[in-house]
């Protein structure tokens, strides 16, 4: 890929008219990283009716549901998802409101890619006409460009598939192309000559006709791929797009990473200030739990404890194995945490960075909840409120959110740093109005963490 093609990209001025979009755009999330690039939005991470609907009265026009999928073997992940769906269409029925679904993942392709958006066509009261794959997260350095999604390396861009995502010991995969990649993971239900392409000189050329006949030639639950690899190639085909739908009778699904949020979020997101995120006067510490294993998380974790004044806590994968032992190891963990803590010292917790990993899928999935069961317990027995939480990695924050803080609703304020999720607990939550820093374990190069960890700790 070249990188000319993220300088200087033509803006079509079409206008988002959001005050004409009457959907109301449900965001399912298959870890809380995904509110990385909005803010001012409601965020659940329950699917009772009580709060769908509450998601569909709020004053944005789009909402999110936390559903951890990524953590899910398959058949929970279609179990949920069938549940979901029941909800929203009865919602929408009785509230008279028409809603989109988007299916937000990892923007390395790591995730239920195709099984999610496949069981919501099936649940969906009269399907979908197709759904677009649309992974691109520029905020990350993730790009696609002719049918290949890209990532940003030292200045180079590589195709994801050669990259240590593709080997994910859950998610692996082989495919170059999108299209071989919906392929691969739809286990030949799907054949790659019939995936469907959207380009970058259809983007930018500006023909908002050539794009409209493009869409109304869509049925059946059509595969779409779309490039992109700037925010005003999606604003582009989000503007037609909003226009067409509010015109035409199509339903269209989308799996997306979190760029594509952006550009259909009335309130796209910021980078917050110290002083919208913690109050400088609080004295006691604030902790960081890291449980993510991708180099990137190793390389922040080795910075931060190198150059920052922060106890340090290893917690060894290991003796998840001992299940007997365990209890008494994170007990004295936690008791260590909540001494720096109430003495006005901040601490990070992280796994040792050896993976444990087996040649079953299911048993790998296992054992990596029962390390992030461990990480969350040391949080939801905490005696002490701490002045933050940054929570690194995607089943660590939702686990971390869910179990540990026991939240339900939170609000979105905005982020951290690029890419980087700050939310606010609400009441119902162990520690009501306090920060909550989702940092995805792929985002950021090596300061990163030591930076946002400063904003926080000192206000800088």
């Amino acid at each position: 890929m070249d990188k000319t093609l993220l300088e200087n990209v033509m803006d079509c001025g079409n206008t988002r008219d959001f005050k004409n979009f009457n959907y109301k755009v449900i965001v399912l999330d298959d870890d809380p990283t995904g509110t990385q690039t909005v803010k001012d939005l409601n965020v659940y991470t329950s699917w009772e009716e009580e709060y769908v609907r509450d998601g569909f009265e709020s004053d944005n026009n789009m909402f999110y549901i936390m559903t951890n999928s990524r953590a899910f073997s398959e058949e929970e992940t279609t179990r949920v998802h069938r549940k979901i769906t029941a909800v929203i269409d009865k919602v929408s029925r009785e509230l008279d409101r028409p809603y989109m679904i988007i299916s937000r993942g990892d923007s390395t392709l790591r995730g239920h890619s195709y099984l999610e958006p496949k069981v919501l066509d099936e649940e969906s009261e009269g399907g979908f006409d197709a759904v677009f794959y649309i992974p691109s997260f520029f905020e990350g350095g993730r790009y696609t460009h002719e049918g290949i999604h890209y990532l940003s390396e030292a200045d180079d861009f590589i195709p994801v598939s050669e990259s240590e995502f593709a080997n994910d010991s859950t998610f692996g995969f082989e495919s170059r192309t999108m299209a071989d990649y919906i392929a691969e993971k739809s286990d030949g239900e799907v054949d790659s000559s019939d995936v469907k392409h959207i380009d970058l000189g259809m983007l930018r050329g500006c023909d908002d006709a050539q794009l409209l006949e493009f869409f109304d030639s869509l049925s059946s639950f059509d595969k779409v791929v779309v490039d992109s690899v700037h925010d005003n190639d999606l604003a582009f085909f989000t503007s037609v797009l909003m226009d067409y739908l509010s015109r035409e009778d199509k339903k269209f699904i989308f799996r997306t990473a979190a760029s594509f949020v952006k550009s259909i979020c009335a309130t796209p997101g910021e980078i917050l200030q110290a002083d919208q995120m913690v109050q400088q006067e609080e004295k006691q510490g604030g902790i960081i739990v890291v449980g993510s294993h991708v180099e990137k998380t190793t390389q922040q974790l080795n910075y931060l404890m190198e150059n920052a004044d922060i106890d340090t806590l290893e917690f060894d994968v290991g003796e998840v194995k001992d299940r007997e032992g365990l209890a008494s190891y994170v007990d004295k963990m936690k008791r260590q945490i909540e001494d720096a803590i109430r003495d006005g010292r901040n601490a990070v917790v992280y796994t040792s960075r050896n993976l444990v990993k087996t040649e079953d899928r299911e048993e790998s999935l296992r054992i990596s909840k029962r390390i992030s069961e461990s990480l969350v317990e040391i949080v939801s027995t905490l005696k002490i409120k701490p002045k933050f939480i940054i929570a690194k990695g995607g089943i660590t924050s939702s686990d971390v959110a869910t179990i540990g803080l026991g939240i339900k609703k939170a609000r979105v304020l905005g982020q951290a740093g690029k890419g980087i999720p700050v939310w606010r607990t609400s009441e119902e939550a162990k520690y009501p109005n306090m920060p909550y820093i989702v940092f995805p374990g792929n985002v950021g190069d090596q300061g990163t963490l030591h930076a946002v960890y400063g904003k926080l700790n000192r206000g800088e």
